[in-house]
């Protein structure tokens, strides 16, 4: 890819590190955002759902393991860790 671009032959390219662009976001909300004010539909739209939804979220420190929280939007401020 490196070399098409260097070649000229890409006129675009996108990078996306989504590992936690959507972590302060209401899922819903941002879905609505994409479809209404940006158009994004069909298959882009699918895919953004798909990968917000089910999202869950697990701490560990230590030996201590935080029970899973399903991430619908944000992530908890803190999370209290039971004792193993």
């Amino acid at each position: 890819m490196i070399r098409a671009v260097d070649d000229g032959r890409v006129s675009a390219l996108v990078l996306l590190d989504l590992s936690s662009a959507f972590d302060t976001v209401d899922h819903d909300c941002l879905l609505t955002v994409l479809r209404d004010r940006f158009a994004v539909t069909g298959p882009a739209l699918d895919w953004f759902r798909s990968y917000l939804s089910e999202r869950t979220q697990t701490f560990i420190v230590g030996d201590a393991e935080s029970h899973t929280v399903s991430m619908d939007c944000s992530v908890p401020p803190r999370l209290c860790l039971g004792t193993a």
